[in-house]
């Protein structure tokens, strides 16, 4: 599971915007277990494939579905979607809501790759 994590770290440091400075991102001896991988896309994008163990919240409902989930204000969450773009909009809402422990780690194909995973698929 280290390994996870060291490269959703090291894939979160490199899709950090221009607007964020680097420091925001968290070393690997800041990230404590549990983590809780959500995928924000729509309940039909996550059916079509996620990332293995993800739930899915989808950005809108990020709020209430977290804490539908009683996630931790300092728990380890790591977002992601198809680009980052509502992965980054989650975070920001997350954060305000004074969950510290919330990452952009970006699109699920970087994120995909980076890990050496393959996307869980749904079982027919």
């Amino acid at each position: 599971m280290r390994w996870v994590i060291a490269a959703l770290v090291t894939l979160a440091m490199s899709t950090v915007h221009a607007s964020q400075p680097p420091a925001e991102a968290a070393p690997v001896a800041a990230l404590d277990e549990p983590t809780l991988i959500i995928d924000v896309r729509t309940a039909e994008e996550f059916a079509a494939g996620h990332f293995p163990g993800a739930i899915n919240i989808p950005h809108e409902d990020i709020i209430q579905g977290i804490e539908a989930h009683n996630v931790g204000k300092d728990q380890t969450v790591l977002l992601y979607c198809p680009s980052g773009n509502r992965s980054g909009q989650a975070e920001v809402r997350l954060q305000s809501a004074g969950f510290s422990g919330v990452k952009n780690v970006g699109g699920l194909n970087a994120l995909l790759a980076a890990t050496g995973r393959t996307a869980a698929l749904p079982n027919h």
